[in-house]
């Protein structure tokens, strides 16, 4: 049995959670946004436009990313990032895959990003290397067999900062020292930049818990390995870092709180129990584990079992050398960052003698944009995936090649230029079209592994599902109608959702027998629950089944016939407040070759407009917000208050409750009619979002802080 070994690094960056501006068809190129594939609304605006038809009100930002390895910064163009209270672009908590170390030093450890997508088949989701987001939410997939054994190697490079007062002091004649205050970048407390990791799934020791406040110093006492304070793997001395650490003594490191620069390594085991078995996940459990966990720092598990063979899916090359890696038979263009879908170019055919010009030749003007990106020549869903990524076309099946035959495949990205969806490649001299080209789907994969956790993000426009919200970012996965389908599904946060893919059913496989013997040693191979298309499940709740690949299978969609189920079909979670708020993914059935122009997009709901229209926006719902705040007792004597403590909106508006107050709060109604009750929601920028679906006066409470602790909300 293997030993398997990953370098985690978390790191601190902006955030997009709608980075997907393909399926825009009302701007140019340049100008194009993120909008809700559902009701057809911006994300946001281009500076300029009127944000009141967007969902989040706003204009689309610029951000600067600062690569791990150095050099310069990276601009990316931002139409969700995540956002604290005051409107202002904050940061994700992100868990970063590396390579192992190659200098026999290691010093080298942590410095070469091996970032890899969560769901390679996912058509929207961005590219993560210093290319793109720089990493993924949730984080890295731990992967590996019963009997294995998983060492994490974890590096806290936390450096969020918050502006501070600093005093500058100047000399004057005469006068003496002069001080002036001035605002500069401080280090946020140490106890929200203390982090950890916690696993879901695997047999550990205490040691490696990484649970606050309670995991045992790593002495060595227990067989795993003794962790001293001292010189890391860089070659850094982390002494003065765990000093640092509230509550910490002694010379051993805690796997509770690790330190901003520290280290950590976790030792996680399956000991050959099939127990151990299934789709789990890992997540910050330290100091301010709430608040870290909803801004991003957490992962998913995939323990396999190679005797489980009627439902596994494990798409692993089976490398001893190297146990992580991906078979590339079973990735988009045998790539682990690769796109679903690829562009292939062919020569423009001859044209008929009579006609006066026999070249597409082009004016000056027509020069603009040359160099055409692949993310848009994909229409959607690459999320600026480079060029690079482009599979080579195969040869086409004819017994003699012609030599126009030669010229079919990949454009060269220097000489193209787009027109709408057309995209077209030039001569060496820009002066004549030379091919036309077209994006299609690649052919699916036979199997498919597809992960996706369930969540909420701290200053998200809406509900999460992989980091990502709103259907056109959120989760389209392609499959073919032969594809043995297995899902992974998490849920983390304060919420409970429902897992449901339309047209699809299944089952949920647990272990035979009914003896602790046996269960212990089964696969889950056997039906636990009857029948279905739609699961609870709460935080930190995960669950695993799998889609026969048999096309016409009684738990495929469409029917019995190998075709019926191509097609797009909805993905999300059913509970209906969650679906208006972003929740909402696809499942892609495709053969392989269709062609990639887009997927379909709607309109707002009319019954969610007042009479008339009305709203000042066309009629599409808006945003309001209520803040949680920390006041005077003799304001409030709980200390908090709403604010405002009165909202107005009109129906089917969403109301976000933020927090920006040091405690944790939810939202009881006290009137009838009203939505569902607000679970809680924690401090540091935290929010819960309501649509407004009825008329009336609702008034509410704080559950926690209870009725003196009011507010009101207006809905005409």
């Amino acid at each position: 049995m293997a030993t398997i070994q990953y370098w985690i690094q978390l790191e601190n960056r902006p955030w997009d959670a709608c980075p997907n501006s393909n399926n825009d068809t009302n701007h140019p190129l340049s100008d194009r946004v993120s909008i809700d594939r559902i009701s057809g609304r911006p994300i946001s605006v281009n500076p300029g436009e009127d944000p009141t038809n967007s969902i989040t009100g706003k204009e689309r930002v610029e951000v600067s990313l600062q690569p791990v390895g150095g050099g310069p910064s990276v601009t990316r163009r931002m139409f969700g990032p995540l956002r604290d209270s005051d409107g202002k672009v904050t940061d994700a908590l992100i868990l970063r895959r590396y390579k192992p170390p190659q200098k026999q030093d290691q010093s080298d450890a942590w410095t070469i990003p091996d970032d890899r997508k969560v769901n390679p088949w996912d058509l929207n989701e961005p590219d993560p290397t210093d290319n793109g987001t720089m990493g993924t939410i949730p984080g890295p997939v731990i992967e590996c067999n019963v009997g294995d054994s998983v060492v994490v190697h974890f590096r806290n490079n936390d450096r969020r900062t918050q502006l501070g007062t600093e005093e500058i002091c100047f000399p004057f004649p005469f006068l003496g020292e002069i001080c002036f205050p001035i605002k500069v970048p401080v280090p946020i407390p140490i106890e929200q930049r203390c982090h950890s990791l916690h696993p879901h799934g695997f047999v550990f020791k205490a040691t490696s818990d990484g649970a606050y406040p309670l995991s045992r110093p790593a002495a060595g006492t227990d067989g795993d390995p003794a962790q001293p304070v001292g010189v890391n793997e860089r070659g850094e001395d982390e002494t003065p870092l765990w000093a640092s650490v509230p509550k910490f003594s002694g010379t051993f490191k805690l796997g509770d709180r690790v330190p901003p620069g520290g280290t950590f390594t976790y030792h996680w085991n399956t000991f050959g129990w099939p127990t151990t078995a299934g789709v789990w996940l890992y997540h910050d459990h330290s100091i301010c584990d709430m608040d870290n966990v909803e801004l991003g720092a957490i992962g998913v598990i995939v323990i396999h079992n190679p005797a489980n063979t009627d439902e596994e899916v494990d798409i692993r090359a089976g490398d001893p050398s190297d146990p992580s890696k991906l078979d590339p038979a079973f990735l988009p263009s045998g790539d682990a960052n690769g796109s679903p879908v690829q562009t292939i170019c062919f020569p423009v055919p001859p044209f008929p003698g009579h006609l006066p010009f026999r070249e597409l030749r082009l004016l000056p003007g027509d020069l603009e944009g040359l160099g055409a990106s692949l993310e848009t020549g994909e229409e959607h869903g690459t999320g600026g995936m480079p060029m690079r990524k482009m599979a080579k076309a195969s040869k086409p099946k004819h017994t003699k090649v012609t030599a126009g035959e030669h010229e079919v495949g990949p454009p060269v990205v220097a000489r193209t230029i787009r027109r709408g969806n057309l995209l077209l490649e030039l001569d060496e001299k820009f002066t004549i079209a030379r091919r036309f080209c077209l994006p299609h789907y690649r052919t699916p994969p036979t199997k498919g592994l597809y992960l996706q956790l369930f969540h909420t993000l701290t200053g998200a426009a809406g509900m999460c599902i992989n980091g990502r919200t709103f259907l056109g970012n959120t989760p389209t996965i392609v499959a073919g109608t032969n594809t043995r389908m297995r899902f992974g599904v998490v849920g983390m946060g304060s919420l409970f959702h429902t897992f449901h893919i339309h047209g699809h059913r299944w089952v949920i496989p647990g272990p035979h027998g009914n003896a602790p013997g046996a269960i212990q040693g089964s696969v889950m191979d056997t039906p636990v629950s009857q029948f279905e298309d739609t699961r609870v499940f709460g935080p930190a709740n995960s669950f695993v089944f799998t889609v026969p690949a048999q096309s016409g299978s009684f738990m495929r969609a469409g029917g019995p016939g190998p075709a019926d189920s191509i097609g797009e079909w909805h993905m999300h979670c059913h509970v209906l407040q969650h679906m208006g708020t972003g929740m909402m993914g696809s499942l892609l059935i495709v053969n392989g070759g269709e062609l990639a122009f887009g997927l379909p997009t709607g309109v707002p709901c009319p019954t969610e407009m007042p009479a008339g229209g009305g709203m000042g926006n066309g009629g599409m719902p808006g945003t309001k917000k209520i803040d949680a705040k920390n006041v005077a007792q003799n304001i409030n004597p709980t200390g908090f208050a709403f604010d405002p403590l009165t909202q107005s909106v009109n129906k089917g508006d969403s109301v976000i409750f933020t927090n920006s107050s040091n405690d944790s709060h939810m939202i009881i109604w006290d009137s009838p009619n009203a939505p569902a009750t607000v679970p809680t929601y924690g401090p540091g920028g935290q929010s819960a979002p309501v649509v407004m679906s009825n008329t009336g006066t609702f008034n509410y409470h704080c559950g926690i802080h209870g009725t003196q602790m009011k507010g009101t909300i207006i809905v005409t």
